[in-house]
């Protein structure tokens, strides 16, 4: 399994010549003196060709129509251990295809350099942006409900019987970016499943142009800081990767996303970590630990956001309580009081809305009713039922109560995302990603998901980094209560669209 990869790359061309590459039949008589040979020459016709391979290949695969003569498996054996394997035929094809200058076992490493940012060669096109209108917010507060409620059926899925419910939160915004970028590499079925997933009836045509503007007018805050930063990562190895230019200018043009050159070693794992931890300004230190032989691009979104309250939570409004969890057990937190003018009520639960500084974002806490738990209130939660829920804002006085928390979740989504329809991009064989690497056979192999909030009396830190490996009053005021004091969710809003940029729920406020 070693080099498999790397030799599915370079073995494509040998696969379509196997047909007329027959191996010349050679007895042992007519043998030459093997000094008159090369090693890699194992069909003995004094050159080494596509033949040569195709018929190690054939060899090792026990085909009993590939005979090799006896100095013809001296030869083969390139790397002079006694075997005929894999890495013998992959010198042969690296050799063919001049990735190597010699063949046999003193043969060096490929020399590699450091990351490179090529970005500078790219040169990016103007994005013709298309504004939020009625058919992108509905399909991304459809992405955004389904993600949220099958990340929480498949923690509760995973989770033990006796283990108990842990916060969650996702960026859909983080998520979908990620993935938007992925599906300008794919083709066909593979296409079509992450339109359907990440849009609905939209294109990758038309949700690129809405991505590039909304990021844009996202972005375009003083007060509430929104920093949105794509970046691809791809192994320096050509006979695995190749790029097109189309997949590299639509990237960088509509996700203004950086294109990296690395060796995919462990410096390749300390700079990834180095660009997650500026992006996230230094909210998420860290996002990998390793890169596996298998893995040759990581397509990687982060956000961070950094905003104050418009009207923060004074000292005196800060008090010791206690919090009810969905077990009974009562933990000590420290309450924020306060008065809203934003209620929602959909009928299975309450909230209200609380303003960030600058007008431009806002946050939303949700109670479900009595006797409900967090997780029966999102298994009914859809698109059409989120937009119900933040449509039936009203202006009303709400006195609230809302526990300060800290928490950082991280989640691996490959399950969570077939779940949701995307199935071909994750499957070996069936993955169309030709778009993004000319060499076929690439696929999703994982889509990690790493966040971060912090909420307190003055305001909100959040971050999130997802990788995808290969998310007027006119009359008397009636007062209404939304005491969080039992397990609830909590959604960051863009005020214009009323599309969540983060979403999440707070089972403990004393969990870390």
């Amino acid at each position: 399994m070693k080099h498999l990869t790397r030799l599915t790359a370079l073995f494509a061309s040998c696969l379509l010549l196997s047909s007329i590459c027959v191996p010349a039949a050679v007895s042992a008589e007519d043998e030459p003196a093997i000094d008159n040979y090369s090693y890699g020459d194992v069909n003995l016709d004094e050159k080494i060709d596509v033949s040569d391979a195709v018929l190690l290949a054939r060899y090792a695969a026990e085909d009993r129509t590939a005979a090799i003569t006896s100095r013809g498996k001296q030869l083969a054996d390139v790397n002079r251990d006694g075997d005929l394997t894999s890495d013998d035929t992959l010198q042969i094809l690296e050799y063919i295809s001049k990735k190597r200058a010699v063949l046999g076992t003193e043969q060096p490493p490929q020399p590699v350099g450091k990351t490179i940012c090529l970005t500078e060669n790219i040169s990016a096109e103007d994005a013709a942006g298309k504004s939020a209108d009625a058919a992108f917010i509905s399909s991304q507060l459809g992405f955004a409900a389904n993600l949220l409620r099958e990340t929480d059926l498949d923690d509760s899925a995973n989770r033990q019987e006796n283990e108990k419910q842990k916060n969650l939160l996702i960026s859909p915004l983080s998520v979908s970016l990620a993935l938007g970028m992925t599906a300008n590499g794919a083709k066909g079925e593979t296409l079509a499943e992450m339109e359907k997933v990440l849009g609905g009836d939209l294109d990758m045509e038309n949700l690129n142009a809405y991505y590039a503007d909304y990021i844009k007018n996202l972005t375009a805050e003083n007060e509430a800081k929104l920093h949105i930063a794509n970046s691809i990562w791809a192994r320096d190895d050509a006979a695995r990767l190749i790029v097109p230019d189309a997949f590299l200018k639509t990237t960088k043009s509509y996700y203004n996303a950086d294109f990296f050159k690395a060796p995919f070693d462990q410096t390749t794992v300390e700079d990834i970590n180095g660009w997650v931890n500026t992006n996230t300004k230094e909210m998420i230190p860290s996002l990998i630990q390793q890169i596996s032989n298998e893995e040759i691009m990581y397509l990687i979104n982060a956000v961070a956001f950094d905003a104050e309250w418009q009207t923060k939570y004074q000292s005196y409004n800060v008090n010791p309580g206690d919090f009810t969890c969905e077990d009974g057990q009562q933990v000590a937190v420290k309450y924020m009081n306060g008065v809203e003018a934003t209620y929602l009520d959909d009928g299975k639960a309450t909230g209200f809305i609380k303003p960030y500084k600058g007008g431009k974002f806002s946050f939303a806490a949700v109670l479900p009713n009595e006797g409900t738990t967090v997780s029966e209130y999102i298994k009914d939660l859809d698109g059409e039922a989120l937009g119900k829920l933040l449509g039936s804002a009203s202006e009303d006085t709400v006195l609230t109560l809302m526990p300060k928390f800290k928490f950082e979740y991280n989640k691996k989504l490959k399950d969570t995302l077939q779940t949701m329809g995307l199935k071909k991009a994750f499957e070996p064989g069936i993955a169309d990603l030709t778009n993004l690497n000319t060499i076929p056979d690439s696929y999703i192999s994982e889509v990690l998901h790493k966040t971060f909030i912090e909420v307190d009396e003055e305001g909100t830190r959040a971050a999130a980094v997802t990788a995808v490996m290969i998310a007027g009053n006119c009359g008397p005021l009636e007062r209404k209560e939304v005491f969080l004091t039992r397990p609830f969710l909590f959604m960051i809003l863009n005020n214009e669209t009323n599309l969540p940029i983060f979403m999440g729920y707070v089972m403990d406020p004393t969990q870390q």
